[in-house]
């Protein structure tokens, strides 16, 4: 299996981000990031990897905080 290149680009800028890049870019810890996502129906899976979805979570994030 190939390793994954890093990603130049910052997580604001990604269509979707795995879970260490989601918990930078909410800037909380993985259990808190992953709720988050689950509640913002975030989750994509393919396989066994995990993405997120940036747009569905920061329009959940804009949602409760109104």
């Amino acid at each position: 299996m190939e390793k994954r290149k890093p990603n130049d680009l910052s997580p604001d800028q990604c269509l979707a981000v795995d879970t260490e890049s989601l918990c930078k870019l909410l800037d909380c810890g993985r259990h808190t990031a992953v709720q988050i996502g689950d509640l913002a129906h975030a989750r994509i899976t393919m396989n066994s990897r995990v993405l997120w979805s940036v747009q569905r979570v920061k329009e959940y994030l804009y949602e409760i905080s109104c």
